[in-house]
Parts: C-alpha cells; structure tokens; sequence
C-alpha cells in the first residue's frame, strides 16, 4: 500500500476541526473500513513524540533497545485495545453503525494531541515549578475534554457516556503503561 498522504492531510485536518469544536470535521475523514485501517497511520505518525515523551520520564535511562521494544509493544498493545473495546461497547450502545467513524477520529486525534502535549510536557522538563506544572495540568484537560467531544459527535453519544469512554481509554492507556514499567523495572 502506498503512503497516504492526501489520506493523512485530511485525517489530520479533520481532527483540528474538531478540535476547534467544528463537528463538520467528520466530513474529512475517510469512514470506511480501509479509512478505518489507514487511520492508524495517526498513531503511527507521533510514536516517535510518544518515545520522547517517555524519555523525558526517563524511560530509556538503562539503554535504548530494551525500553524501545517494550515501548514498541505497549504502544501497539494500547492502540488496538481500546478499538477493540469500543467495538463491543458501540454495539452495546446501538451506535456500532458509527464505529468505524469514530475510530478513525479518535486515531487521527492523536496527531492534535501530541503536537499540543509534547511541547507543554517539554517545557515542563526545561523550567520545573508551579506555573508549568499548572500549564500541563490545564492541557490534558483540554485534551480529555476534546477526547470527549470527539466520542460524543463520532458516535452521537450523550457527553456523560462520551466522557465514560475516555476514562476507559485512560484506564487501558494506565494498564499498559504499568505492565511496560514492570517489565523495565
């Protein structure tokens, strides 16, 4: 398959429109099941600021490899797992027709979130104290709050069940995370 790049374009654009509240930024994602599979390319575009931000936690402080394929496979791990929860959880809610459009917005969110986090989560590291700290704090909030939006107009779920779908999320993302921390511990 080649790469696709007018795919990622619109994939990443639709995600800063939703980002900016604009639910006319489903109409830019491609919601079919190979717009589905191509929507992983998301993910795959900010692994390498998902690795820094782990560096930053100082994930690689005992060589490159070992952290690198534990952090390869957690990441993998996480991204097909939440998918695969809320493909059970959509048909649950009667919304399953609305799956496949609502994971390839929230895998295309990825590139939003990470091209905000990263450098807040930088900063951070540079200038430690309170007013970082506070700034960090206030974007992954931001950030939860449009992982909200985004489950509540992809799926036409009410907020309350949009935002039970993102502590799932985070739930999974935790678990992960843990199980990586043991196995380089």
């Amino acid at each position: 398959m080649a790469f696709p790049a007018a795919t990622i374009v619109a994939g990443v654009f639709g995600a800063w429109r939703l980002a900016r509240r604009d639910p006319r930024g489903l109409a830019w994602f491609q919601t079919t099941p190979q717009g589905f599979w191509t929507s992983f390319w998301g993910p795959g575009l900010v692994f390498p600021a998902f690795l820094a931000l782990q560096a930053l936690d100082g994930g690689f402080e005992d060589g490159p490899l070992r952290p690198l394929l534990v952090h390869l496979i957690a990441y993998v791990a996480a991204c097909a797992a939440f998918p695969l929860a809320v493909a059970h959880i959509a048909e649950g809610l009667d919304k399953g027709r609305h799956y496949i459009r609502y994971i390839v917005a929230y895998n295309w969110s990825a590139v939003i979130q990470l091209a905000v986090l990263l450098p807040v989560v930088l900063l951070s590291h540079l200038f430690p104290g309170p007013a970082f700290a506070m700034l960090n704090l206030a974007v992954t909030v931001v950030l939860l709050v449009y992982q909200t939006y985004i489950a509540h107009v992809a799926l036409e779920v009410p907020p309350i069940q949009a935002g039970m779908l993102v502590v799932l999320d985070l739930m999974i993302g935790a678990m992960v995370q843990m199980t990586a921390d043991r196995l380089l511990g």
